[in-house]
């Protein structure tokens, strides 16, 4: 959902300049031969939101490419299951943004209504100037497409996908990250510095959202640093420009991020804050991983 990692570090009053082998093989945006994936692109700025591509697409693998123009923004894709109502999102979107500033168990109480409500396919979060694509698979019905400007929860798109196929392939061979039901990830620990993850959610039961997010670190920063920076009792001295993200996915739920960062190392991180520990995110909590992002590998589609 629409909160991005400047908002978060603001909160936690940081200031963030701009975002192996793995365990499974991904199911191209295109192969060799293959048709083009469906895209929509969205250059998005404090004071508007352009959109190019048709908010109407036939069923199958569809591409949302975010460039963000003045500042670090975030795309968001999602559902309402049936009874709730965008009127209850704002709502309970406004008790996410103060979950993070004042925790409390009504907020938190919010924040769990909205994730058994709201089926979450991830997004993309670039920073200031850079392009994330993100990919996903969608079945035929109505979905919401949001930004991170203007009201709670952003501003609203209606996106329609229609039965059928539009034949076009999901990306081949690409690293995995799993995010588990013990708030860990698994999977990649190298990846490239220009090229396409499979990020996906694995917690089996119940509504935990979880998100990956790559932050840019000194090398030799440790888990217990990342953690305590998002904690509020860390320096943040160790945090350097790069970064890119997906956003938050409902359990069971995928989405591929096509991306381009700085080489170098990098803080695997979920900012969402845990609703079970009001007040905490899960990065403060422990959900961290430090993975390489290496110049040397081929862009991965």
């Amino acid at each position: 959902m629409p909160m991005s990692l400047r908002w978060v570090c603001a909160a936690t009053t940081v200031v963030l300049v701009a975002a192996a082998t793995p365990t499974g093989a991904a199911t191209s945006l295109q192969s060799a031969k293959g048709p083009q994936t469906p895209m929509i692109t969205f250059t998005i700025a404090e004071d508007h939101t352009e959109i190019q591509g048709k908010l109407t697409q036939v069923a199958g693998p569809l591409r949302l490419r975010v460039l963000a123009e003045d500042d670090d923004h975030l795309l968001s894709l999602f559902r309402l299951k049936a009874g709730y109502t965008v009127k209850q999102l704002r709502d309970d979107t406004r008790a996410l943004t103060r979950l993070y500033y004042e925790g409390g168990e009504r907020n938190a109480k919010a924040v769990k209504r909205m994730e058994r409500n709201v089926i979450t396919y991830g997004g993309a979060n670039p920073s200031l100037g850079a392009v994330v694509t993100a990919t996903v698979d969608l079945q035929p019905g109505k979905y919401f497409i949001s930004d991170n400007v203007g009201p709670p929860g952003g501003h609203l798109y209606k996106l329609t996908i229609t039965p059928g196929s539009n034949s076009a392939h999901l990306p081949e061979d690409v690293p995995v990250i799993t995010m588990t039901k013990d708030n860990e990830y698994v999977g990649a620990t190298k990846l490239a510095a220009t090229g396409t993850v499979l990020i996906r959610n694995a917690v089996p039961k119940g509504h935990r959202w979880l998100q990956a997010a790559f932050l840019q670190v000194k090398r030799g920063t440790t888990p217990e640093q990342v953690a305590a920076l998002f904690k509020g009792t860390g320096d943040g001295a160790f945090v350097l420009s790069g970064y890119a993200g997906g956003d938050v996915l409902s359990p069971g739920h995928a989405q591929y991020l096509k991306y381009s960062v700085e080489p170098g190392t990098y803080a695997l991180i979920c900012f969402f804050p845990d609703p079970d520990n009001p007040g905490s995110t899960y990065v403060a909590d422990g959900m961290v991983r430090i993975i390489t992002m290496d110049e040397d590998n081929a862009a991965l589609d």
